[in-house]
Order: structure tokens, then sequence, then C-alpha cells
């Protein structure tokens, strides 16, 4: 999808016309954000840019994304306003994944932010057979703010953090020494070619997504006005669960069918949370928090359930796996997610759920 999305806009960035815009100072304050001077909004190649999300197909489909998550959105505001990260970063997430936890890029790159497995690491997300933080909501965006901040710190400018998130650290410090000057418009030069092009167009994207999602006729005309009063206040609910807890157990209990539940964390590989950490985070729905409690109010304590870890070993299959630990193929296969018995590689760790006793 992300491919797609960049494909389409460098299309429309070549057949789009040059124009020109008055000052605003509404469009002052987004530039502002990001620490950009007023007169970039005349710049033409950002505005052969700005103008091609105003294509009505475009339109349209950036309103329908940010509808298709506004659970998410609340969520990520609060989280930016608590740590005073300017709320147009949305627009970040938005180009990088279209707000998809599960999107992955060709270079591996995975998550909302699409968070390298080096960089998610170095940030402290978990990536093994069992889960993977980078499609963690909560724990992603933490990552990323922490990541956007340090970027801040180090570049001194948030429209710099934006473009080192992009191309790389080591990257924008090679551009700024070659320019001499850490301006956008220099750094953007189409002669020059400081920074890829990639980068070049990423920054003036966020910039247009911005701009555009801050016009309140555009909102109005398409019934999206309600997008100006849309709070800061998180949708999302986070219980605290077990090791091996069976995410069905955990949809049932909140009345959610599991498939809703796991659309929520992604972050874990199979149907039951990871083995080896003492509690985990599951996310959903404010509205279904009341009722996950009043099916827990009688447990005071989280409660493991026993559990044997299989490392597959040269001929192993999940019928073999079954008759050896006397549990059932379907058990198996429904707690760690296998949809395809016959793909069963060495050293895949397999959880064998057991009974009590």
């Amino acid at each position: 999808m992300k491919i797609i999305f960049i494909l389409f806009l460098c299309c429309t960035f070549a057949f789009s016309q040059f124009d020109s815009t008055a000052y605003d100072l509404k469009s002052e304050e987004v530039l502002k954000t990001f620490d950009v001077s007023p007169d970039f909004l005349n710049n033409p190649y950002f505005l052969n840019v700005k103008n091609s999300f105003l294509e009505e197909i475009k339109q349209d489909y950036l309103l329908k994304k940010f509808k298709n998550n506004d659970e998410f959105i609340p969520t990520l505001k609060a989280m930016f306003l608590k740590e005073g990260i300017p709320q147009e970063f949305l627009y970040l997430a938005m180009i990088e994944s279209g707000f998809s936890l599960s999107a992955k890029s060709s270079k591996r790159a995975v998550g909302m932010w699409q968070f390298m497995p080096k960089t998610a690491q170095a940030l402290g997300l978990e990536i093994n057979a069992q889960i993977d933080e980078r499609k963690d909501p909560i724990k992603s965006t933490k990552a990323a703010i922490a990541y956007l901040k340090g970027l801040k710190e180090q570049f001194g400018k948030w429209y710099l953090a934006a473009i080192a998130y992009n191309c790389g650290e080591g990257r924008l410090k090679k551009a700024i020494k070659e320019a001499n000057s850490d301006s956008l418009s220099i750094l953007l030069d189409v002669d020059k070619k400081y920074i890829p092009l990639e980068s070049r167009m990423y920054i003036r994207k966020i910039l247009s997504l911005s701009l555009l999602f801050r016009n309140i006729d555009m909102l109005k005309t398409n019934d999206y006005d309600y997008f100006l009063n849309r709070g800061a206040n998180s949708l999302l609910a986070t219980i605290e669960v077990a090791p091996a807890t069976p995410l069905a157990k955990i949809a049932k209990e909140a009345h959610l069918s599991l498939d809703k539940l796991k659309a929520y964390n992604p972050q874990f590989k199979g149907n039951i949370t990871p083995t080896f950490a003492k509690i985990y985070s599951v996310y959903l729905p404010y509205q279904f928090l009341a009722t996950y409690k009043a099916s827990n109010a009688d447990k005071a304590t989280l409660q493991s359930k026993p559990y044997l870890l299989h490392r597959v070993n040269k001929g192993d299959t999940i019928y073999s796996i079954s008759k050896y630990y006397g549990v059932s193929s379907k058990t198996i296969t429904q707690y760690n997610a296998i949809k395809n018995v016959n793909s069963l590689s060495i050293n895949q760790e397999i959880v064998i759920p057991l009974d009590q006793g």
C-alpha cells in the first residue's frame, strides 16, 4: 500500500500545475510547528505536491484513511500531546503506513511507524518468534516519539527530525554539511539533490497533509468537519494479562470476536500471549473494558495457563507433536495461529497448552 501511495504521489507531482498560495495564519501556524519559514508556502515544487492532494480522488482516499482509524488517531494525539510532539506528526504515520499496524515494506520495515529491525530493537521493542512489538500500537508509538524527540534534540528543528526519520541521521548530516545549511529550501534543491528524492518528497507530503487537514472549507464540504473537534483522549483501554493467556479467552470475557481483538493486537504472532514475560499489555476499545472487568471481578491475581515449549525437529509434524504431548492438533494449531500444518520449520517454537494438573 505504501508503494502504491508513493507512486500515486509521484505521478500527480509530474502532471500537476504550478500555482501560488496566499499567506494565511492557519497555514503559517502549520509551518511553524515544523520550524519551517512561512515563505516556504510559495515554493513552487512544494506547491506542486500540495496541489496534487486537492484532487478529488486522492482527497477522498485520504479522508477515508482518517475515518477508518477513528479509534487509533485520538490515542496517538493524546500521546503526542503528553510528550510535546507536534500533532502534525500524525501525517508521518499516515504516509509511512496509512495507519496500518501490520504494514510491511520491501525493506523489512514493519508497523505503523515502519521500523527496521535494528532500529526497533535499539528503541527497546521486542522482536522474536512470539511477538513483534513494531505492530504494538502503544509501544511502537512510544518508540516513535522517543526517536523523534532524539532527532529533534540532535538537529534542532522538527522538519529536520522528520527528514532524518526517513533518510537516516548520517545521510542528513552529510547533506547539511554539503549544503553548508540546514534551510529546508536549500536542502530540497532539485538540482543539487542534497537528500534523496524520496526524502525530499517525504517532508513535502507531510506538510501538504498538515495543510489539507487544517482546511476548514474542505472538511466542511466533505462532511468531515468533525475532524476539527476530534479530541486527544485515548479510545483504547489497556489490560494486563499473564503469559500464555489465550486471546480467545480475553475476547470472550470482553464480548469481542477473536478477530476483532487481534486487529487491536497484531503484535502477538500466535493466539496466546507470549510465554517469557511476567505480564503483557493487551488493548481493546474502552466500551468493552467494563464487560471484561465484570468477567474478571473475582480473579484477584493473574494466573498463567500451564504450557510447554516444543522446538520443531526434523521430521516433526503437527500430528506427531500432538500425539507426543497428548494435546489435540486443533488446540495446537489454534494457540499458535498455524494456518498451514504442512509448513513447520526447523527450530520453530510451538507452544503446547496443558490442562491444570
